[in-house]
This record gives structure tokens, C-alpha cells and sequence, in this order.
């Protein structure tokens, strides 16, 4: 009878069992609904705040979106690009309660979220920290990529390749791990070694593209010309993102291919870099003597990001000057000054004019502050010290103001023909002439420099050499025949 009635009783328990069971689950689904809505509302809230500033308000709502989030990493994920647009001050503490919760600290995906927010705050060294933990539980290729940049930036190197390498190794056709890499080499000063690599994958246009800048930087042209031809080949009649149309339209651009330049630019028709491309265009309208059509090009970029604005005035008062109309120059570039006020670049633009209508105490005034303001400025401190040596004005400062300029960028071909001046003006012709020669070494732009080493030539007897440079000038520069 006993078994019996449990028997009976069996049936009865289970269904209040279920019954538990079922207000259980649907109190969950409350709570989960209510989650949701809370999240929700939050968002809308989070985003007026920061929208208008009130970072306090902002910061306490995060704090409560971190109490909802619970391992969802989509939901963190928003947490962290609020954070991102908090002030420092206010986003770190947050960081840290975050990065307090077990769930995160567990978490690979969680780590490697927050040591990019970090990098934001420029909180390089905690970034690394926590990129090394994440690897160390996850050893994902996104993850090591990510601390291959970090490594850059702390200046490891040796760490940053062994990365690479791990990465190539994992996927050896990965167009970024490849580019980086390669970048890295060039950094370490092992171009060889980046133009080996980069050779096995002509193939692939961006990687190729990368291969002839380097070329380019190691001055070999021949190879330069033939993988220039080999890329257009390539791209021919291919769909290209705006990144690419864009670097490859400029290298067209430097490589005087100037239909190629403009076929390529003007198919970037839309976004960021739309400024960007007009603003090549207008230059190679210029070197195409389309003076009319340059300077419509540039007025349109006057209009954009002021990244580019500034740029489209020089190279409009650059037109200008060409074309010996010196008021308008100047007038332009007053006006953008009053408009960007004393941008370093646009004084020393107005400082140029100044020294082409030979006004010498306003391009001094100009050039002083910009020294004032940046002592290691090398191209005030060239142009002043050159303008008061070709004039045997000054000539002592001039020397001092030349050498400066010469100590921070010792291999400017501009400094080199300054330094190569100064020494001719103050009567040491051998050192004119040292300087002068490495001027003009692989030098094919400047004419100026070639025609001040003929000066120093000259001045030194040496006949049979000067017949020599001549040749080469008119090699070189058949128009100033």
C-alpha cells in the first residue's frame, strides 16, 4: 500500500514540479525583457549625453550598462566606444572597474577590446599589458597582429617581426601582414630585404604598389619604370577601393604620368578622401599648364577639411607666383591666414612672396616668428639663411641659421645647395664645392644647385669640369636652353 500511494503521489509532484518550472522560466523571460529595455533606454541616454557633453551624467549610465552587460561582447563593445569619446579623466576609472570583473578579465576577446580603447588614451605600456594576456589565453591572429603595432610603437622591433613572421606563417598571402612587414624592414633600414619580400607577391596590387615606392626610395628607376607598367596592368579595368585609387593616382602623379593620374583620381568621387584626390588633381592640372582648371580645382578644396584647405591656397599662390602676379598671391594668402590664422605653412608660403618681390623685412618678420615659435624649424632656417647669404647680407647668421638647418636634416638637397652657398660667399670655394656636389648627386628637379656649383667652377678655374656640368644641364633641363 505504501508504494502504492507513491505511486499516485508521483504524478501529482511532477506536474507542480513543471508548473514551478514553467513560473521559473517566465519570470526569466520578465527579466530578460526587462534587461533589454533597460539596455535600450540606456543607449538613447548614453548617446544625448555625450552628445551634449555631460560626461558625469555619461559616465554613471556606463557604470550602469556595465551591470547588464554580463558577458555579452556586443554589449561591451558599446561600452567601449562611449568610453572612447569620454575625457581621460573620467573614461580610466571606468577602464579600471571594467577591467576589475572576473568576466573580463577572463575573457581574451575582452582584453584585446580594451587594449585598443587604451591606445586612444595613449596608455601604450598598459595596452601592451593586456594585449600579452590575451594572447597568452588566445593566441588569435588578430590578437598578435594587433600587439605586432604595439611592439612598433614601444619601439621593440625585434618582437614586432617575430610577430610578423608568426603571422606570414600562419597565412602567408595576408596582403596586411605582408605590407607591415615590409614597412618594418624598411624602417630597420633593410630595404633589401622588404623588396624580397614584396617581390613574391606582385600579384597583388597593393602590395606591388608598396614595392615601387621602395624601389623608388632606392633609386632604381629602371625597376621603377617597368613594375609601374606592370601594376597599370594589373589594375586595368578592375574595381578598386578609394584607398587604392588614391595612392596609386599620386604615385602616377610623382612617376609624371599624368593622364594615368588623372584617370585614377578622379574615379574618388565620395568620402574622406574626396579633398584629397582634388587636391592631386589641381597639381597635376598645374604641371599640365591648365592654370584655369587648377585653380577652379583648388578653390573647391579651399572650401573642404582645412587638412587639405591650407595645401589648395600654397598651391594657388604657388600659380600665382609662377605667373609673376605677386599682389594676388599675396592676397590670397592673407586671406587664408585670416582664415587659419598663423599656420607655420602658410607664413612661410607668404615669406617666399615676400622674397620674390624683394621685400626682405617682412619675409624676415615672418621667417623670425616662425623660429621663435619652432626653433628646429629647418625650412625657416634655410630660407632665411639663404636669403640673407645670396644677398652678402648677414653673413655670419646666415651661416648659423644654414649649419642649424643643415644639423636636422643633413641630407636635403636644398639645405646641401645652402650650405654649398654660404661657404662660396664667405670664400671657401672647396667646401662650395663638397657641399655643392652632394646637391645635385641624384638630383634631376634643381637646377639651381647646378648652376651655383658652375658659379664655384668658375670661380676655381676648373675648365674641363665646367664643360662636363654643362653637358649635364642641358641633359637634364633641355627647357633652360
Amino acid at each position: 500500500m505504501t508504494n502504492k500511494k507513491y505511486y499516485y503521489a508521483f504524478p501529482l509532484m511532477l506536474m507542480l514540479m513543471l508548473m514551478g518550472c514553467e513560473k521559473q522560466s517566465t519570470k526569466t523571460q520578465e527579466q530578460v525583457e526587462s534587461a533589454s529595455l533597460a539596455w535600450t533606454s540606456l543607449q538613447q541616454k548614453i548617446l544625448f549625453n555625450l552628445q551634449e557633453k555631460n560626461y558625469g551624467v555619461a559616465g554613471n549610465q556606463i557604470k550602469q550598462m556595465m551591470d547588464l552587460a554580463g558577458s555579452d561582447n556586443e554589449r561591451w563593445e558599446y561600452i567601449r566606444m562611449a568610453l572612447v569619446t569620454m575625457p581621460k579623466d573620467l573614461a580610466m576609472p571606468l577602464i579600471d572597474q571594467a577591467l576589475g570583473l572576473k568576466s573580463v578579465r577572463k575573457d581574451a576577446a575582452q582584453l584585446y577590446g580594451f587594449s585598443r580603447v587604451l591606445t586612444q588614451f595613449k596608455n601604450q605600456k598598459r595596452a601592451l599589458q593586456l594585449i600579452n594576456q590575451a594572447v597568452k589565453k588566445d593566441k588569435k591572429d588578430d590578437f598578435v597582429y594587433w600587439r605586432a603595432r604595439l611592439y612598433l610603437l614601444a619601439e621593440q622591433e625585434d618582437l614586432a617581426e617575430k610577430d610578423y613572421i608568426w603571422l606570414i606563417n600562419q597565412d602567408n598571402d595576408n596582403v596586411d601582414y605582408i605590407g607591415q612587414y615590409a614597412t618594418l624592414l624598411s624602417h630597420l633600414d633593410r630595404d633589401d630585404d622588404a623588396i624580397s619580400l614584396l617581390a613574391k607577391h606582385q600579384t597583388e596590387p597593393t602590395l606591388l604598389f608598396r614595392l615601387i615606392v621602395l624601389l623608388l626610395q632606392s633609386e632604381q628607376n629602371e625597376a621603377v619604370d617597368e613594375k609601374f607598367n606592370q601594376l597599370k596592368m594589373l589594375i586595368a579595368g578592375k574595381s578598386l577601393t578609394t584607398e587604392e585609387y588614391l595612392q596609386f593616382g599620386e604615385l602616377a602623379y610623382w612617376l609624371e604620368d599624368y593622364a594615368t593620374s588623372l584617370e585614377l583620381l578622379q574615379k574618388v568621387n565620395s568620402g574622406d578622401e574626396l579633398s584629397e584626390a582634388k587636391l592631386l588633381i589641381g597639381r597635376v592640372l598645374m604641371e599640365q599648364g591648365d592654370t584655369d582648371r587648377a585653380i577652379i580645382v583648388f578653390n573647391q578644396v579651399q572650401n573642404g577639411p582645412e587638412a587639405q584647405a591650407i595645401p589648395a591656397y600654397q598651391f594657388e599662390v604657388e600659380l600665382l607666383r609662377q605667373q609673376g602676379q605677386y599682389e594676388e598671391a599675396l592676397a590670397v594668402v592673407n586671406r587664408a591666414l585670416s582664415m587659419f590664422g598663423l599656420d607655420a605653412g602658410l607664413l612661410y608660403t607668404r615669406a617666399m612672396i615676400y622674397e620674390r618681390v624683394d621685400n626682405i623685412p617682412e619675409l624676415e618678420k615672418d621667417l623670425l616668428s616662425l623660429i621663435e615659435e619652432n626653433p628646429e624649424n629647418a625650412d625657416a632656417l634655410n630660407a632665411l639663411g639663404y636669403t640673407w647669404a645670396d644677398r652678402d647680407m648677414n653673413l655670419d647668421r646666415a651661416y648659423d641659421l644654414i649649419m642649424r638647418a643643415y644639423a636636422i636634416r643633413p641630407n636635403d638637397k636644398a639645405v646641401l645647395d645652402s650650405v654649398g652657398w654660404i661657404y662660396y660667399k664667405k670664400g671657401d670655394l672647396a667646401q662650395a664645392e663638397k657641399y655643392l656636389r652632394l646637391a645635385i648627386k641624384n638630383n634631376q628637379r634643381d637646377i639651381e644647385s647646378y648652376q651655383h656649383l658652375m658659379t664655384v667652377l668658375k670661380a676655381m678655374g676648373k675648365t674641363d669640369e665646367i664643360e662636363d656640368l654643362e653637358s649635364q644641364i642641358n641633359n637634364l633641363f633641355p627647357a633652360s636652353n
